[in-house]
């Protein structure tokens, strides 16, 4: 909150001749309560945009209903003003509501209509019921019109005979009148708005059919049929449209050239009412169409993700026909048409896509060539899966390693072999580490007896895999220190006390790794004093520090008499690990705590000065 004193300030720099210096005093009011409100105001007068702008954003984070109060008089002025004032008052939000209420009985047309739009740009009313009466008794349109917008913002259910009576009011009421029923959806208005659809107003016919769209009922499908032969382009294209948003695609040959032309040409949104008529009529002549469109999207823009999944879902509608596998063949697809393509072939388990995938593995495009390996994987049967297995030594990582999860989710035994082989030629490290996580579900037993020919790196991966103890036993005792430590660290998951025996043994390890990533194993098992007491007096400090921290989660009554010798440990990290470790186990340890308040470290001396006062 700024003081009486640089608030005088501020206000006194409002009026510099320097427009900057306006702006900075303008902007550092935002932070001021109820006495700026007025100066503010008087500064959205100002000649300077950026002061004006300033001035506006301080109104509105000041807020509250007196700001909102004392911006009411501006939608009176001129064109500007009232707009900036309007923009106020909707950012200020519910706090404007009441005051707005006063001005729906205004003489003036503007302001009527301008509060009423201000409380549908807010969402938020509790006297509806004279938005009704607006509606239905004010004598200006645009106030009718407004009103029935704020109706539908608001879904005031209350309102809908007064919205499906206005259905006879002149046409820019019955246009809005239209937009809000069909906003709120409700089944009761379908009739009154079907006697519209011979409307002598273009404008009408097409409002009403687009509001019988988004409504959704039944009702008007016949009726919306048989206005087709009558309708021009445009007007018949937006039948089309209503009807498959309804859930009715009609059969007829122009229809599918409607929405055929819609895809191509329309927005997105007709393109995905587009794509749900042309899967329920199976018109094949969509598909390279369809394919070349999603061939155009960008796959890393989130909004193109949503589209690409809508396509995908229309192509799977039409099953594995002809038109769908022979796009796979087709040089006139994008390249990521054909990634779609390969896609949905997968996905439908179509057989007959078999050979047209193969072909799609020699083209140069490795996303391509990916997307047929996972179909394949997809579709298995033995030529798909001997093939697969080739894979294994495609030229491109993404696709080996593609080819090598799948056969390893499948269990693929056949090609174990393989894999193995393949394990001393994989250059790759991510490429390397799917092939033993695919060993290890396919023939772990074939790797495990292999391990005493592969390299360190082969074994150092099969220790951070594998879940058999016997091996991970028999690697953590592998002279390459990193074998070791891999092994020892995934001890910790098999809750084995053949595997807690080995943990503490190695925390009498040569290397500091392993003697470490031993402590923290034994942390996870919740180990206590009797396994731990030895890593507190380790000569390296991380050892130490995990030793604490292990000792702190372990709940382990003895524990903090373990712990507090460390309080005077030579190394920072470890004493502050070991005042978290006391914290946690309970004990009154204010005192062995306190007497660190004037440790050499700064560390120290804050953090143990934020725990004597939170102990006290």
């Amino acid at each position: 909150m700024i003081s009486n004193e640089e608030l005088s300030t501020i206000i006194q720099n409002l009026v510099d001749p320097e427009p900057s210096m306006r702006r900075i005093a303008a902007e550092a009011l935002s932070e001021a309560d109820e006495r700026a409100i007025y100066p503010l105001i008087h500064l959205l007068h100002d000649d300077n945009a950026g002061v004006q702008d300033a001035a506006m954003r301080s109104l509105v984070a000041i807020g509250g209903e007196v700001t909102a109060y004392m911006t009411l008089p501006l939608l009176r002025e001129g064109p500007f003003i009232r707009n900036t004032a309007r923009l106020i008052l909707r950012q200020i939000g519910y706090p404007s509501v009441p005051l707005l209420r006063p001005l729906l009985g205004d003489k003036d047309d503007d302001i009527r209509t301008f509060a009423v739009d201000l409380i549908a740009d807010i969402g938020s009313c509790d006297y509806a019921d004279e938005i009704v009466r607006l509606l239905e008794t004010d004598p200006n349109q645009n106030v009718r019109a407004s009103a029935a917008r704020a109706l539908a913002v608001l879904d005031y259910r209350a309102g809908l005979p007064a919205l499906i009576a206005s259905l006879r009011d002149n046409e820019w009421v019955c246009f809005s009148s239209l937009e809000s029923l069909a906003l709120m959806k409700d089944k009761t208005s379908v009739d009154p708005i079907l006697a519209l659809l011979g409307n002598p107003s273009e404008t009408i016919r097409y409002a009403v059919i687009e509001a019988l769209g988004k409504i959704g009922s039944s009702r008007s499908t016949g009726p919306l049929i048989a206005r087709l032969p009558k309708s021009n382009d445009i007007e018949k294209g937006a039948i089309i449209r209503s009807l498959v948003q309804i859930g009715i695609t009609p059969a007829m040959a122009e229809v599918a050239d409607v929405l055929m032309e819609m895809f191509s040409k329309g927005e997105w949104e007709e393109r995905l009412v587009a794509l749900t008529g042309l899967s329920e009529l199976k018109f094949k002549r969509a598909i390279p169409v369809i394919l070349d469109v999603a061939g155009a999207l960008d796959p890393s823009d989130p909004e193109n993700e949503e589209h690409l999944f809508a396509v995908k879902q229309a192509l799977l509608k039409f099953g594995c026909m002809h038109a769908l596998l022979s796009v796979l063949e087709d040089p006139g697809i994008k390249y990521r048409g054909k990634v779609v393509a390969a896609e949905v072939v997968g996905e439908l388990q179509c057989a007959e896509a078999v050979p047209s995938l193969i072909g799609l593995l020699s083209v140069d495009l490795r996303d391509v060539r990916r997307a047929a390996v996972l179909a394949l994987a997809n579709i298995r049967g033995d030529e798909a899966l001997t093939v697969l297995r080739k894979c294994i030594d495609d030229r491109d990582g993404h696709v080996r390693s593609a080819a090598i999860i799948e056969l390893g989710r499948m269990g693929d035994q056949p090609s174990a072999e393989h894999l193995l082989r393949h394990i001393n030629v994989e250059n790759y490290r991510d490429v390397l580490e799917e092939t033993i996580r695919a060993l290890l579900r396919i023939d772990a037993r074939l790797l495990f007896s292999n391990l005493p020919v592969l390299s360190s790196e082969v074994r150092e991966l099969v220790a951070r895999y594998a879940g058999d103890v016997d091996v991970l036993l028999s690697l953590s005792r592998e002279p390459d220190k990193s074998v070791r430590v891999a092994a020892l660290t995934s001890l910790a998951s098999l809750q084995d006390e053949r595997g807690r025996k080995r943990l503490s043994e190695a925390l009498g390890d040569e290397s500091p790794e392993a003697r470490k990533a031993a402590v923290i194993a034994l942390g996870t098992l919740n180990a206590g004093v009797d396994e731990l007491s030895k890593a507190l007096g380790d000569k390296d400090m991380w050892v130490r520090l995990y030793a604490v921290k292990a000792l702190g989660e372990s709940q382990d009554a003895r524990a903090s008499s373990f712990v507090i010798p460390l309080l005077s440990d030579a190394e920072v990290p470890v004493i502050l690990s070991a005042i978290d470790a006391l914290l946690q186990l309970g004990g009154n340890e204010t005192a062995a705590i306190g007497a660190l308040r004037n440790h050499r470290d700064e560390q120290v001396r804050e953090r143990v000065s934020q725990v004597v006062e939170s102990l006290c």
